[in-house]
């Protein structure tokens, strides 16, 4: 029997330092999840900055609009509250980009082991930037030997994530997961696709994940897994999934134990 399993990263692999800034209000948000705010109110989208911040926004200009900044840089919705206006990203011409980058400075006092992340979630309707967000966390010691374990057993392991290409191949560097098998800037239905694809080609699908974003693939896969360990997890994909854990190599049981019942 062929087996895969696919995991979604931050949170679920890494312990994630989310800093959120409500535009509006100027106050900071810290430990929610992204999606979550996008999900309370339709044609928000979450645009996150494709290259490094520490390269291309840390020092640039802070009083330059927001939208002019990303007309120069990699840029990608990778969430989104359907129905949105692409152009509704371009049409804010009141937010500074010191907006953008005063999440990234209070980021920058915690140890981070992964790549920072940079991103805004802008309500595409009416033009507005609405929050601006820095990410960047540390690996949870479990999960190198938990991805070993998985793959001792015969499972080819996969990583599916929002998260920017940079943040996700250094990620799979890290616990050992060949870029083959990354699929980064991987919206919710990008997720879903792929555990449709691995179970056209014969594989058993498990799906591991915390966030509203990987309901899709969790309907879609043989069984659905999701992770405590974070300590925030949405509502909806906890009553999404079939099985619930508190660790991260507590999956090497379960899906033992899965495939075992199979048989």
């Amino acid at each position: 029997m062929k087996l895969a399993v696919v995991f979604d990263a931050s949170g679920t692999l890494v312990s994630i330092r989310r800093i959120i800034k409500n535009v509006v209000t100027q106050k900071f948000l810290c430990n929610c999840q992204t999606v979550d705010i996008v999900d309370q109110k339709e044609g928000r989208s979450l645009v996150i900055l494709k290259e490094n911040p520490l390269e291309v926004l840390d020092n640039e200009n802070p009083d330059i609009l927001i939208s002019s900044f990303l007309n120069g840089v990699n840029w990608g919705i990778s969430y989104c509250n359907p129905p949105i206006d692409k152009s509704g990203i371009f049409k804010d011409n009141e937010t500074k980009l010191k907006e953008l980058q005063d999440p990234l400075t209070v980021l920058k006092r915690f140890d981070i082991e992964t790549d920072y992340g940079s991103a805004i979630i802008a309500d595409t309707i009416s033009g507005r930037i609405e929050y601006t967000v820095a990410t960047g966390g540390c690996i949870f010691p479990e999960v190198s030997r938990t991805i070993q374990d998985l793959e001792n057993m015969g499972a080819s392991v996969f990583i599916a994530s929002g998260d920017s290409r940079k943040f996700i191949e250094r990620l799979g560097n890290i616990v050992g997961v060949q870029n083959k098998c990354l699929m980064p800037e991987a919206h919710h239905k990008l997720k879903r696709d792929l555990i449709l694809n691995l179970k056209q080609e014969g594989y058993t699908v498990v799906m591991v994940g915390d966030a509203s974003n990987d309901i899709l693939a969790m309907e879609e896969s043989d069984l659905s897994v999701i992770t405590l360990q974070n300590g925030n997890v949405s509502k909806k994909a906890l009553e999404t999934a079939q099985v619930k854990i508190e660790n991260i190599s507590e999956i090497v049981d379960i899906v033992k134990n899965y495939m075992n019942e199979k048989k």
